[in-house]
C-alpha cells in the first residue's frame, strides 16, 4: 500500500503547478463530499456504485483536467490515510475521472444533459477497467457491501475472479459516472452567474445561447 500513497503523492505534485489557484479554495469541499458519500454508500448501503467523485468531477468542470485529477487523487489519499486504506490504490482511477471530466467539459459535454450523461458513460468504461485488476488480484473482488455482492453472484455463476470482477467494475462504473456526470450538470446549471464568472473553464460549459449572449453583451 506504500507503493501506490507514494505513487499518488507524485501524480499530485505533478499536477498541482497547473491548477487554477482560483479554485483552490473549493477543493477542500470537494474533497470532503466525496469521501462522505463514498463512505456511506460503500459502508452502508446495497447500492453497486461508488458516488465518491462528485467533487472530483466539478473541480474538473470548474478548472479543468488537472485540477480535477488533483482534487480525485488528493481525496483517495486522504480517505485512506483517515478511513479506509483500501481506496488508495484506486487514486489512478481518481485522477482519470477528474480528468475525464475536464476534458468532456472543453469539449462541450457539459452544455446539454444528454451529452453529460453519455460522456459520463463512455468515462465509465476505462475507469472500470483501471480498478478491476486492482480490486481483483489485491483485494480478491469488490470492496464495497453492493459491489462486493455482485461480484460474488458472478463468481457463482461461474466466473473467474478478475473477469467476475470486470463486469461489475464496467457495470458499476459506467451507471455511477453517468449520474455524477448528469449531476454535475445540474450543480453547474443552479450555480449563480457570479460563481460561475470566477472559474473561466466554465465558459465551455455554457449553453450555445448563452455564450452568443457574452460575445454580443
Amino acid at each position: 500500500m506504500l507503493g501506490y500513497l507514494a505513487g499518488g503523492v507524485l501524480l499530485a505534485a505533478g499536477t498541482l503547478p497547473l491548477i487554477p489557484r482560483s479554485i483552490l479554495a473549493l477543493i477542500p469541499v470537494a474533497i470532503a463530499a466525496n469521501i462522505v458519500i463514498g463512505q456511506v454508500v460503500g459502508t452502508i448501503t446495497p447500492i453497486p456504485l461508488y458516488l465518491d467523485s462528485i467533487g472530483t468531477v466539478m473541480i474538473g468542470v470548474l478548472a479543468g483536467p488537472a485540477a480535477g485529477a488533483f482534487t480525485g487523487i488528493i481525496s483517495n489519499l486522504i480517505w485512506g490515510v483517515t478511513l479506509s486504506p483500501s481506496v488508495i490504490a484506486f487514486s489512478s482511477g481518481a485522477a482519470f475521472i477528474g480528468a475525464a471530466a475536464g476534458w468532456a467539459a472543453r469539449l462541450g459535454a457539459f452544455r446539454t444533459p444528454w451529452f453529460a450523461v453519455i460522456a459520463g458513460a463512455l468515462a465509465g468504461i476505462p475507469a472500470g477497467a483501471l480498478g478491476a485488476p486492482v480490486a481483483a488480484y489485491v483485494f480478491g473482488g469488490g470492496l464495497g457491501s453492493g459491489t462486493g455482492g455482485v461480484v460474488a453472484v458472478l463468481q457463482a455463476a461461474g466466473l473467474e475472479m478478475l473477469n467476475a470482477t470486470l463486469a461489475q467494475s464496467l457495470f458499476s462504473d459506467i451507471i455511477d459516472k453517468a449520474l455524477i456526470f448528469a449531476l454535475a450538470y445540474v450543480i453547474v446549471r443552479t450555480l449563480p452567474r457570479r460563481i460561475r464568472d470566477r472559474y473561466p473553464f466554465t465558459d465551455h460549459s455554457r449553453a450555445r445561447s448563452s455564450r452568443a449572449a457574452v460575445r454580443v453583451g
